[in-house]
């Protein structure tokens, strides 16, 4: 097989998190973002052929989208972090951040898409997770040394297909 260097793909990404008026767009990151696939395997064993496995079986599979935010907007934060909530009144607004002990993180699945910015209009090289939820963690650092980073890891949770993950344009339907 000869190379094809012109596949060779580097380069940051967006991440669209939601759709209409919930979507948010993180298009300022500091680390890179980052997709993960994590597969599980059963390992199946006999009696009769002591350790050696004889089969091996999918249990499930994780996919997993971080996205370190480098933009401090407080607005941002309960849209992408359970158990948050802004309080607006005279001077402004602040944002309360509560324990979130019990939420079901599923219920706030929403469709996360990464485009890269060489493929910002090339659904091709796009690559979805139709519903997604978000496990957010703040680290901000007040020093001279490091930004304020907001870590959002988006968490991929089956569809009603069972599908987790689009690689490339998801409008595309298989034909009949």
């Amino acid at each position: 097989m000869a190379q094809n260097f012109s596949k060779i793909e580097i380069g940051p990404a967006i991440v669209e998190y939601g759709t209409g008026a919930d979507l948010i767009k993180f298009e300022t990151t500091i680390g890179g973002v980052v997709l993960n696939t994590e597969t599980t395997y059963r390992d199946q064993k006999t009696d009769q052929t002591g350790e050696s496995i004889v089969g091996k079986r999918v249990t499930g599979r994780n996919v997993s989208v971080t996205v370190p935010f480098g933009e401090y907007e407080l607005s941002i934060i309960p849209k992408i972090m359970a158990g948050a909530e802004v309080i607006t009144g005279a001077g402004g607004s602040k944002v309360n951040i509560k324990t979130g002990v019990g939420l079901n993180l599923i219920d706030t699945a929403k469709k996360a898409v990464i485009k890269p910015l060489a493929g910002l209009t090339d659904p091709d090289t796009w690559v979805t997770l139709p519903l997604a939820y978000s496990e957010t963690d703040l680290s901000y650092s007040y020093n001279n040394e490091n930004e304020r980073i907001t870590n959002v890891t988006l968490r991929s949770t089956p569809d009603g297909t069972g599908v987790i993950l689009i690689m490339g344009d998801d409008t595309i339907t298989a034909t009949p």
